[in-house]
């Protein structure tokens, strides 16, 4: 923790500026102060129980290291091919790996093969870049769940509960899963199949609200999440699923008695949402968001040259999203490969000025 009594925002006009720890504390008087708290997942200490959810496309070390520095207590990686893992795929492998990765981190594999997952997350967790191996057990993506992979284990609660126990077995770190509340509307069984996982040795319990059927559609299901905080326990049970605003928050933690909640689509082009939730205000200025923008395209650049711009166009668009031309500057800026032209929009957007070219 900082010993600093008021936040130094220097760092956002550094992206390589050493890592401070400041807006992961609560603010005095926080009106969250009863649900976000620091939390143990087995022998890790998180700062605070609010989790960045592991997005395909989205949460790489850039945005990873954005969102630890506002506030979100615990990163995991976008989701990596156990497969590729084992033969030692340089694009997988360097998606896992951030030099600069805030820790506490996890790596977040997927795979149907008990052997392989195991083979897999051992390697990960030899190299010591992470402090948890975290299970996908919730991707809705076909090429995923043809494979048996993903939110197609909820069909086989046997094979994945081998998973935990196998990969358990070879790892020195906690084992933790994501999963999602059932298949489809006619099967969801969310509570057995967190029970089973809870047996073989799962050492937290991430559940998106929604079925693999819906996909990231229709509103999170959140009464299905209800009771999962007693049947796990001291084992801590994240909920997941349209968290976006304080109140969210609160009626999760009433309705569900979760230990702590993970955030993914509600923090895409508001980073800033972690430290919101913290009790910190000094994200509400317009001219401080811009300066988060702009860090953050930087430090995209500084980690990947000219490929850049065309990684951001997701975090570019939700960024834009609110604003009366957001579909037409899509269409426009679909293509562009230009960071001036990306900060000259990003400053005329939160300037509340026209944006370039866009009228």
């Amino acid at each position: 923790m900082s010993a600093q009594t008021t936040p130094d925002l220097a760092w956002l006009n550094s992206p390589s500026a050493k890592f401070d720890a400041f807006f992961q504390s609560p603010a005095p008087g926080n009106s969250l102060e009863n649900f976000i708290r620091p939390i143990k997942i087995g022998n890790v200490l998180l700062p605070n129980n609010l989790v960045l959810a592991p997005m395909a496309g989205v949460t790489d070390g850039s945005f990873r290291l954005l969102c630890s520095r506002l506030g979100v207590g615990y990163t995991v990686s976008e989701l990596a091919s156990s497969k590729a893992i084992i033969m030692q795929n340089r694009q997988t492998l360097e998606m896992v790996r951030f030099q600069s990765q805030a820790r506490p981190y996890g790596v977040q594999i997927f795979g149907s093969e008990p052997d392989t997952m195991a083979r897999a997350a051992a390697i990960i967790d030899q190299q010591g870049i992470c402090d948890i191996i975290d299970i996908n057990m919730g991707c809705p993506v076909p090429k995923v769940v043809k494979t048996g992979a993903g939110s197609a284990l909820m069909n086989t609660p046997e094979l994945a509960a081998e998973i935990v126990k196998r990969v358990s077995e070879v790892v020195t770190v906690p084992v933790t899963i994501k999963c999602r509340i059932g298949w489809s509307q006619n099967s969801i069984n969310v509570k057995d199949f967190v029970k089973r996982m809870l047996d073989s040795g799962a050492k937290a319990i991430t559940v998106h609200a929604r079925t693999r059927q819906a996909g990231y559609s229709g509103d999170a299901q959140w009464e299905h999440l209800e009771e999962l905080g007693q049947i796990c326990e001291d084992v801590p049970f994240f909920a997941n699923g349209d968290i976006s605003e304080p109140e969210h928050i609160e009626e999760l933690h009433r309705r569900t008695g979760c230990s702590g909640y993970m955030i993914g689509r509600g923090c895409v082009g508001r980073p800033w949402l972690f430290a919101e939730l913290l009790g910190h205000s000094q994200f509400s200025d317009p001219k401080t968001r811009f300066r988060v923008f702009r860090h953050h395209l930087i430090d995209m650049l500084m980690e990947y040259g000219p490929k850049a711009v065309p990684l951001f166009r997701v975090h570019l668009f939700g960024y834009l999203k609110n604003h009366h031309n957001a579909a037409k500057a899509r269409r426009i800026l679909c293509d562009e490969r230009d960071p001036h032209r990306i900060i000259e929009t990003g400053q005329a957007f939160f300037s509340d000025l026209p944006l370039p070219g866009i009228t």
